[in-house]
């Protein structure tokens, strides 16, 4: 609903943080050729990084492991050269097997519901490379770009950051010319890298089988040792950036990221196995965390236009999105289902929590996530003085590398001038939360409440917000007051890298406002030295009655 509230009066400060930092994603490949290998791995640099890289967490039998793998959250996918099979990674039985023809089969990408795998027509000449996409329900596959010859073999290909980022291959004494290459999504080339010889000089004849990104750095393997380069963009040239060498308990080829645990897929090739791998140090998970209150999608401008908000919420990379003033199929925004069309149009997972009907409709907050929502609850919140009901979403997310879920809860407060219902509401979110003390949790929204007040002290009693100063986020055209935030709990657990308001103020009547995060492994050293209990444990059921609290 459209809101008045007397922070329009209030004097601020502004300090906001630009920020740039790369989602994680993931692909893989794999790529055959008849040479000798003649050269070793670095011996000594594999000693240097005991205690880091991955460790084998569960095996797979597959005849079809022989390229590379891949999975999502119910089936994993082995590649082999003329075909790709289907499993189911609960039981490990085989679903099926990909239908249409193909020469050499490398990778295994999964992206806007289909697998995407490099082939070629190695080892013939000309090179003729495709990027063949699988369709998971009829498993076809079909050609979804053709290079033609292009100057090497596509080994793989992934989709990250808005870009597809494809690795063409070169063998024997021209090996030092494999390249990758980045497509916009016309297919115009935007940028081209060589690889250093300091992987260069460990491949022998071969070359390089398998790559995705991960943490903001390329990794990439070889034909058939056990360990990935760790790569990164160069500030200025075209040859990327050596970081070092990780081992993992797979035989090189095509490597995939596990959407379920962080891990990473690949293969053991001499036994045809698929490899899920877990990291051996656990590392801070990064997140990217946005609260925008987008008034039904209608703007400044008097506009109705969800894609806009969309777009808004694509730009911002956000891994886990809270939204208020949602519309469900109200006469208003012409009976639009605003939290299905959002997630259609992002791509992301979606929940919605509704708290009063209106105009033949539904209207409340939702949760766009990057990663499963495992469950979902709406709680009603306290109503004083028969003011607009409002609520607080409570989803639990399956992020990738943690041990338990984690606990979001998104809301909107009362906007009226007194403060009596915005403090009830921020008592009852925290006696929400008092008995999960150890389970990382987010709270994100508008809480129609600036920082000095009584609801936002009575939250920071138990939060920590991701904003270490005012940012302000209202009124749009030229905010001065922040009553949006995102807070986080409990404070040993996470890290905020940045927090900064998005320079849009058009879309709705709110900024967005965006915070990068990190998440720490419940056994890290310093949270052990805190006295931290393990993850995800918890004094008592966690169940907490409020009013009227709805399933």
């Amino acid at each position: 609903m459209a809101e008045q509230s007397n922070w329009r009066q209030l004097p601020t400060r502004c300090g906001t943080i630009s920020v740039a930092c790369w989602l994680l994603l993931a692909a893989a490949s794999a790529a055959e050729t008849p040479a000798p290998k003649t050269a070793e791995a670095d011996s000594s640099r594999q000693q240097s990084m005991a205690g880091e890289g991955w460790t084998a967490a569960r095996t797979f039998p597959a005849a079809e492991a022989h390229q590379a793998a891949a999975a999502d959250g119910q089936r994993f996918y082995a590649v082999t050269n003329g075909s790709i099979a289907v499993y189911d990674r609960r039981t490990g039985e085989r679903i099926g097997v990909s239908q249409g023809a193909a020469k050499h089969l490398n990778s295994g990408f999964l992206h806007k519901g289909k697998l995407y795998a490099a082939h070629s027509n190695f080892p013939g000449k000309p090179e003729q490379s495709q990027l063949r996409q699988l369709d998971l329900k009829t498993l076809e596959l079909t050609t979804a770009h053709d290079f033609g010859d292009n100057g090497g073999s596509l080994t793989w290909a992934v989709f990250e950051d808005g870009a597809w980022w494809c690795n063409f291959a070169r063998y024997g004494a021209e090996n030092s010319g494999t390249f990758l290459v980045r497509y916009d999504s016309q297919w115009n080339e935007t940028g081209r890298w060589t690889y250093p010889e300091k992987v260069i000089s460990q491949l022998g004849q071969f070359s390089l089988s398998g790559g995705l990104w991960h943490d903001g750095h390329l990794l990439v393997t070889g034909h058939d040792d056990p360990h990935v380069f760790r790569l990164k963009l160069p500030a200025e040239g075209q040859v990327l950036e050596y970081v070092d060498q990780l081992p993992v308990p797979f035989t090189g080829q095509g490597i995939a990221v596990d959407p379920l645990t962080g891990g990473l897929v690949g293969i053991n090739r001499a036994k045809r196995l698929v490899v899920f791998a877990e990291p051996v140090v656990p590392r801070p998970i990064r997140l990217r965390v946005l609260t925008y209150n987008i008034h039904h999608a209608e703007g400044v401008d008097g506009r109705l236009d969800l894609e806009r908000i969309a777009g808004v919420i694509r730009e911002s990379r956000a891994d886990i999105v809270a939204l208020q003033e949602v519309d469900q199929k109200v006469r208003r925004s012409e009976q639009v289902d605003q939290p299905a069309e959002l997630a259609r149009l992002t791509g992301l997972h979606v929940a919605f929590g509704s708290n009063i009907t209106h105009e033949g409709g539904l209207y409340g907050n939702a949760v766009l996530s990057r990663y499963p929502v495992l469950k979902h609850r709406n709680h009603q919140l306290p109503n004083i003085n028969r003011g607009e009901q409002r609520g607080v979403l409570e989803a639990e997310l399956q992020i990738p590398g943690a041990s338990s879920p984690l606990l979001l809860l998104a809301t909107h407060f009362d906007h009226r001038p007194a403060s009596a219902e915005r403090l009830a509401s921020a008592k009852a979110i925290n006696k929400l939360v008092e008995q999960r003390k150890n389970q990382p949790a987010l709270l994100a929204g508008d809480l129609n409440a600036v920082p000095a007040s009584g609801p936002l002290e009575e939250l920071t009693g138990m939060w920590q917000s991701a904003s270490s100063e005012e940012q302000p986020t209202v009124p749009v055209g030229r905010p001065t007051v922040q009553i949006d935030y995102v807070l986080l709990r409990p404070s040993n657990r996470w890290q905020v890298i940045s927090s900064e308001v998005l320079d849009e103020a058009v879309a709705s009547d709110h900024r967005a406002l965006l915070a990068v995060l990190e998440l720490k492994p419940a056994g890290s050293p310093e949270n052990a030295a805190n006295g931290a209990p393990a993850e995800g444990s918890t004094q008592g059921s966690g169940k907490t009655d409020l009013a009227g609290e709805q399933e």
